[in-house]
């Protein structure tokens, strides 16, 4: 199976202390690929080096077959949008203003909006199901509806990929079901290769045609959600007793119950008792 993006020997860091010290992965091309792991793992980390929000250390990224370092910034554009954690634009914008920016990185001379720019952005808005409000200001939309807006913006960019950090944050579940819902019609009806940070084990195991989970800055293990959502993964990367049945809907794997491992509070409980 063809790979939209491989990373190989990627060193990650801030400040000068490496969070992610040698990063080798294939991202399978058309497919959806949700990142997990516990809060620091560096999952979040690892989708902005790709893309392009902070600076690898060292090592590679290739999309599309191409070293990424060989391409011009429209280039990359062009073949990969990402969305980050909670973005955010002026409440005044219109969500036709907003998903025009997607058309940025075709855009020559005075950056005037052509009549194939117009056709795509009512596209864009059309397919995430914002053409109705596509003259209402951003202030006044809901979670689920902003997040569609921002996803119409990226679609607009008309990439093979793209990337989502969180893109269920903050939101109910309602609104976190329409929003995977909706990427996963974008990847069924595009064949866009999704890759997105969940935090929601269930969520990402459900809408995901594979999982990488994450510990401590590598990859613990890589592939089909059932070779990944196991016991094991969940006692390894999250220290909890999970347990996994399968999910009568999408026939996936599932956390239905869990405890903590070795609880601290009840280790500094039995302290106290002990006196």
């Amino acid at each position: 199976m063809e790979n939209s993006i491989v990373t190989r020997d990627l060193s990650i860091g801030y400040d000068g202390t490496i969070i992610v010290p040698s990063l080798n992965s294939e991202i399978h091309r058309g497919k959806i690929t949700s990142i997990i792991g516990a809060n620091g793992c560096g999952k979040s980390t690892v989708l902005k080096a790709v893309g392009l929000i902070i600076k690898s250390e060292s090592g590679c990224i290739i999309i599309n077959d191409t070293d990424i370092k060989t391409l011009k910034n429209k280039e990359i554009a062009k073949q990969m949008a990402i969305l980050p954690q909670s973005p955010t634009a002026p409440g005044t914008l219109t969500c036709r203003e907003l998903v025009a920016y997607g058309r940025f990185p075709y855009q020559k001379g005075f950056g005037k909006l052509s009549k194939e720019d117009k056709e795509i952005i009512d596209w864009a808005l059309e397919v995430t199901n914002m053409i109705e409000f596509r003259d209402r200001e951003i202030a006044c939309l809901s979670g689920g509806q902003r997040q569609r807006v921002w996803i119409a913006m990226a679609l607009a960019q008309q990439t093979g990929i793209i990337l989502l950090d969180e893109p269920t944050t903050y939101l109910d579940l309602a609104h976190q079901l329409e929003v995977l819902e909706l990427l996963k019609h974008l990847n069924e009806g595009q064949h866009t290769t999704i890759v997105m940070v969940l935090h929601d084990l269930n969520l990402a195991s459900r809408y995901s045609d594979y999982l990488l989970a994450m510990y401590d800055g590598k990859i613990d293990r890589y592939g089909e959600p059932k070779d990944v959502m196991t016991k094991e993964m969940l006692a390894h990367c999250f220290r909890i007793d999970g347990d996994i049945v399968t999910d009568s809907r999408s026939g996936k794997p599932m956390c239905l119950s869990f405890d903590l491992i070795d609880n601290r509070f009840d280790v500094a409980l039995a302290k106290d008792d002990r006196g």
